[in-house]
């Protein structure tokens, strides 16, 4: 995907990175079900000529969206952009949330956007209608996944880093897990039977090097290898 053509301070140079997102199939253990899918329109705040593109934004719908982050330089004079995702989570049994990061792009160098200059983190898991609720145990969101990386954002070394970022991911990590989320038949979606959560990013504009990046990052939930008691 070529970035549109976009002017630095200099006028010449262009930088931009793409964020997609999607889900991979749900990965059923022998007579459970796991779902993941769209928990509503995501938002982009803070950017110069970004967007926000999504296949289905419905509770209904399966995860597809792909971000335009924008002009990264001081060009952009706000002080982040922002982008936050409504993901839908669904399952019969105790489940564990992965997520694959994959990159590719034409910036070579150091001064080029890193996947560490992208902060990810996730907030406000909440229940969606009438979701399974364990009275004994709780969803754990994983270390040091649990932060608004636009709010936990530090520059003072030059460079904004964040608690969290697409580096910390690495290629794969588990960022959630715990017990059944859903009351009964998963099979099909419904609106009000599962829980939903926001997945966040933050970019700080600065003075990149000239080249475009695109991250993808696959979605997936499967069966939890840890005994979470539901009563």
């Amino acid at each position: 995907m070529a970035a549109p053509s976009r002017s630095s301070r200099t006028g010449a140079l262009a930088c931009g990175v793409f964020l997609v997102l999607c889900a991979a199939g749900a990965l059923a253990a022998p007579s459970r079900d796991y779902d993941i899918g769209s928990a509503g329109q995501p938002t982009i705040t803070g950017s110069l000529g970004g967007r926000v593109v999504v296949g289905d934004p419905s509770l209904l719908a399966d995860l597809s969206v792909t971000v335009d982050l924008g002009e990264l330089s001081p060009v952009n004079r706000n002080s982040i952009i922002k982008v936050v995702v409504p993901i839908a989570i669904r399952s019969d049994a105790a489940y564990q949330l992965e997520v694959d990061v994959s990159s590719g792009g034409t910036g070579t160098t150091l001064d080029s956007p890193q996947l560490s200059d992208v902060g990810f983190g996730i907030q406000n898991l909440q229940q969606m209608g009438r979701a399974k609720k364990c009275a004994l145990a709780s969803h754990r969101i994983m270390a040091p996944f649990a932060n608004d990386p636009a709010f936990t954002v530090s520059s003072g070394a030059g460079r904004a880093s964040f608690p969290s970022s697409l580096a910390t991911v690495g290629t794969t990590a588990v960022i959630m897990q715990g017990p059944q989320l859903s009351t009964g038949n998963i099979n099909p979606r419904t609106t009000d039977n599962g829980w939903r959560f926001d997945a966040v990013f933050a970019l700080v504009p600065q003075f990149f090097a000239p080249g475009t990046s695109t991250v993808t990052l696959t979605f997936r939930i499967s069966a939890s290898g840890t005994n979470w008691p539901c009563l």
